[in-house]
């Protein structure tokens, strides 16, 4: 026997017993309009079964009382008969429209955390030459639409990307595991950061429910042998160099993924010899508050600036607990961000 099926044999032998001892209460009791232990099986009833088993188990509890005051007559029972018709039917639909509200929260619930699983990958993936980290933690509605994807480029580099739709909920939930996906199928094919992005920004102007969905983002490849980063952007931060965490350059376009099917985007060459590597992040890195303050680019480089010396996976997992601290309140958007160091020897 299933485990649902279980349960409800269990509900309707606990049903029944209410019903019984209803009915007993009811014959047995001079005082027979007992509607609160009437609405006591109806609003079970309607909580394990719906509306449908409520309003009859409403119906079976009138028929009830109208034998018990057969046997135990009232008076005005016209007048209570109605009272009681819209205390036990109203108790049906409220308890039946509880249960249905509990269970769309716990499915949105289980949802929600289907797409945090899908969006924070269980284990970094081995990027042969690179040192990689990554932090993302989500926002207090559960979880909105940033997103990082790194993963090996077929000539050997590793990619990186970041990302961040507009908007807060399930739906920029959804769109980040939906762009997150295509990105991750794409860099399977290709390592160029402008083409990644065009194959994205295609990919969302082809979604048939598409309806405003923007997304921005950043893509970096880095190759061990190479003493250059190739990266391109759509409407994103750019990368901050390690050490000194300066912006790389204002390279790329401020358009939005989404905003227009022929989105034209080039890839930008910046030099990381002598650095320790990048950082890239989603704003919600900058935004979180602590009372007006805000803690903005130049609070970020004030965390990241003593830690950039630290191994990828340590540094992320210190500037995050950081950056938790500086805050005074639950972040209101998911915080995101990536180190990318090269390994040298």
């Amino acid at each position: 026997m299933s485990g649902g099926t279980r349960t409800a044999r269990i509900a309707w032998i606990v049903f029944a017993a209410l019903v019984v001892f209803v009915l007993w209460l009811a014959v047995a009791s001079a005082a027979s309009g007992i509607a609160f232990f009437y609405s006591v099986p109806v609003g079970l009833a309607a909580w394990w079964f719906g509306s449908r088993v409520g309003l009859l188990a409403a119906l079976g509890c009138l028929a009830l009382y109208a034998i018990g005051s057969a046997i135990h007559p009232v008076p005005d029972f016209a007048l209570a008969a109605a009272i009681r018709t819209a205390f036990l039917v109203g108790a049906a639909l409220l308890a039946a429209a509880l249960a249905g509200r509990l269970r769309t929260l716990e499915h949105s619930a289980e949802e929600l955390e289907a797409i945090r699983s899908a969006l924070t990958p269980a284990a970094i993936p081995e990027l042969p030459g690179v040192d990689a980290g990554a932090a993302f933690v989500p926002s207090e509605l559960g979880v909105s639409g940033d997103f990082y994807l790194l993963t090996n480029g077929p000539d050997g580099s590793a990619i990186a990307v970041v990302g961040d739709v507009v908007g807060h909920g399930p739906r920029a939930a959804r769109l980040a595991t939906f762009v997150r996906a295509r990105l991750a199928a794409f860099a399977a094919g290709t390592s160029d950061p402008a083409e990644l992005l065009r194959l994205v920004n295609t990919a969302l102007a082809e979604r048939p429910d598409r309806n405003q969905e923007l997304v921005s983002a950043i893509c970096v490849r880095m190759h061990p042998e190479e003493e250059t980063v190739c990266w391109a952007r759509a409407g994103h931060p750019p990368p901050l160099r390690l050490p000194d965490l300066q912006e790389l350059s204002a390279d790329g376009t401020t358009f939005l993924l989404g905003a227009e099917a022929g989105l034209e985007l080039e890839n930008t060459e910046s030099s990381i010899a002598g650095s320790e590597g990048l950082v890239v992040y989603t704003d919600g890195a900058t935004d979180v508050r602590r009372g007006k303050e805000m803690l903005g680019l130049e609070g970020l480089t004030k965390v990241l600036a003593p830690l950039s010396g630290l191994a990828a996976r340590v540094m992320v997992s210190e500037t995050e607990r950081s950056i938790l601290a500086w805050a005074d309140r639950p972040i209101r958007d998911d915080l995101c961000l990536v180190v990318l160091k090269p390994k040298h020897g």
